[in-house]
């Protein structure tokens, strides 16, 4: 049996009076991508934020490679991880957002060194020819010296998913990376995605792009308020769904 990369437990999440999470349990075996599906406010992007503890748990718990996230057991004990011990969790889970967040007064190729060289302790020279391979493996090899503000929204999407890679993660995370694009430039990322996935890299990614979901997942996840309703490989999930709740879903998409 596959090791899980990803396990969560009975993982509950409250803001408020609103339960976002409800007991949601899954595992994410090493290599594989899962998709997370469903409608607005399902809980597809709390569920992400607290793989990487962007969102503390209410209740339950997550590991990556068999190690607590969030928290750090000791002689029995277990004790919250500290800012320090946060930050090193965060650089083995990397996570692209809706929106690209790259630092506008640094050019393409500055953006993705900073991490390694500060973070990871590379030298400035293996930064710079990993962040070169994994800009030619996301098709902007010729963009190294331009700036965000001269990029197209694809273009920039496509550099912060360099920039996480370069960081050496075990795990990759996509919030909804296409929702904040124009519908010509998805089909960029979306390749370039498929060319991280080919890679063998654990992924999670929540999406509304059903055809991505049915290609390179190994597993898709149809989430409903805050639980994981049905889940099966994509041919099954979306050509025999069981629920009534996820042939409804498909029926207003598809």
């Amino acid at each position: 049996m596959t090791q899980a990369m990803i396990d969560i437990r009975d993982l509950k999440k409250t803001f408020g009076q609103v339960q976002a999470l409800k007991g949601l349990t899954m595992s994410v075996p090493r290599g594989e991508v899962v998709c997370l599906i469903g409608p607005s406010g399902s809980g597809k992007s709390t569920l992400l934020r607290c793989v990487n503890h962007l969102e503390q748990p209410s209740f339950g718990e997550v590991r990556v490679d068999g190690a607590p996230v969030g928290f750090v057991e000791a002689g029995g004990r277990k004790r919250a991880m500290n800012g320090r011990e946060l930050a090193a969790l965060r650089a083995r889970i990397g996570m692209v957002f809706q929106h690209f967040y790259l630092w506008p007064h640094l050019s393409v190729i500055e953006n993705i060194i900073a991490g390694p060289i500060s973070v990871l302790g590379q030298s400035k020279e293996e930064a710079v020819a990993e962040a070169h391979r994994l800009l030619d493996k996301v098709g902007l090899a010729a963009k190294a010296g331009a700036y965000p503000d001269h990029l197209s929204g694809g273009q920039r999407q496509r550099v912060a998913i360099a920039r996480a890679m370069a960081m050496r993660p075990k795990v990759m995370l996509f919030d909804e990376p296409t929702s904040a694009l124009d519908p010509e430039l998805v089909g960029e990322v979306l390749h370039a995605m498929k060319q991280i996935a080919a890679e063998g890299i654990t992924m999670m990614v929540a999406t509304h792009e059903m055809g991505f979901a049915r290609r390179v997942a190994q597993k898709v996840v149809f989430m409903a308020d805050g639980r994981d309703v049905e889940a099966a490989d994509p041919q099954t999930l979306f050509d025999t769904p069981k629920s009534e709740r996820l042939r409804h879903f498909l029926g207003q998409i598809l």
